[in-house]
């Protein structure tokens, strides 16, 4: 079987534990390589140090609070494979997306329920939600670490869209055990200044990724339409 190398930046090693390492594909004996980095800047700079370590074609970059059910690795691998034969310029890969016209694709539980439905093949995307997303190392794409810790998934598939590459969604559900509120409505005003700092520098990201992708504008990704004017505000 192929192997994949997963890459993921930790900073709480209590969630990696109860939600990533317990995925059953990633127990010893699978064949595929682990990689946990801490104390980076970025997500991309976490895959730069990740793909100078990478010993497989495939880098699966993933949130620490995603769980891979059993099989997950052989149902995404036979997805790249069927994949690679409909877009033979693919370079990047992911679970959930949006995509061109705006819609969202892919399949995941995230949080407290299921996102959108079973996909009976791979489809082009313009945008992945970074809970789970692959890059072919040798194609040259990764997040950039200008980015920070947001819409590198969007990034990532801008720059395979530059390239002449392909992006997709595959069907491989997985969950994501995020801790995140869905609706700040709901948060007093003691919770909203906890979360003001995740907030500026999600903002912090949408000016520097409106600046990079300009031309693109407006991009629809899982969270909203980004475009100069948007910002997050709780």
């Amino acid at each position: 079987m192929e192997h994949l190398t997963f890459v993921s930046c930790v900073n709480k090693a209590e969630v990696a534990k109860s939600c990533l390492l317990a995925s059953p594909c990633l127990a010893p004996g699978h064949g595929h390589q682990l990689i946990l980095v801490s104390g980076m800047p970025s997500a991309g700079a976490g895959a730069r140090w990740g793909a100078k370590l990478a010993r497989h074609p495939w880098m699966v970059l993933l949130h620490q609070d995603v769980y891979l059910p059993e099989g997950w690795d052989v149902q995404f691998l036979a997805g790249l494979r069927a994949a690679s034969l409909e877009f033979p310029a693919l370079a990047v890969a992911g679970v959930y997306g949006v995509r061109a016209d705006g819609s969202h694709a892919g399949h995941v539980y995230d949080r407290d329920c299921w996102l959108g439905g079973p996909l009976e093949a791979a489809e082009r995307v313009r945008s992945l939600d970074e809970l789970l997303l692959a890059v072919r190392l040798d194609s040259g794409i990764g997040p950039d670490p200008a980015l920070g810790w947001h819409l590198y998934g969007t990034d990532v598939c801008l720059q395979a869209e530059a390239a002449g590459l392909d992006a997709v969604v595959l069907h491989a559900p997985c969950e994501h055990r995020a801790s995140l509120v869905r609706e700040v409505a709901s948060l007093n005003a003691e919770e909203k200044a906890q979360w003001q700092p995740g907030v500026d520098a999600f903002n912090a990201s949408v000016e520097t990724f409106c600046k990079r992708w300009s031309q693109a504008l407006p991009v629809v990704t899982p969270m909203a339409s980004v475009d100069e004017g948007y910002r997050l505000s709780i």
